[in-house]
């Protein structure tokens, strides 16, 4: 019969979850710049352009894209949180028994 069990790293899970929070905050802040500069150098264009109204209907979706994307690594993120911290609960649980 094998021993079959799960080591987790809490560091590891810890460090997985500091990266997806930059990474959500780095996709933000990337594109969301890259929006107000192609914003600022629209300005010209009239709201009334049909090109204008199609830039700025881009603009919502891709805004709204953005936000979902980074809801999901948030999510992720909490998911991992979750489990890193079942498994100190395990951890100490199993110390608990042992000793």
């Amino acid at each position: 019969m094998s021993d079959r069990g799960l080591v987790v790293h809490q560091q590891a899970l810890a460090d997985i979850e500091e990266a997806l929070a930059r990474a959500s905050e780095a996709i933000t802040a990337h594109l969301t710049g890259v929006l107000d500069t192609a914003d600022s150098q629209l300005r010209g264009w009239t709201e009334e352009t049909p090109s204008r109204q199609a830039q700025r209907d881009y603009e919502r979706r891709l805004r709204a894209g953005i936000e979902r994307l980074t809801a999901a690594l948030d999510d992720v993120r909490g998911e991992v949180a979750h489990h890193r911290e079942d498994a100190r609960s395990t951890e100490v649980e199993n110390v608990a028994i042992v000793g």
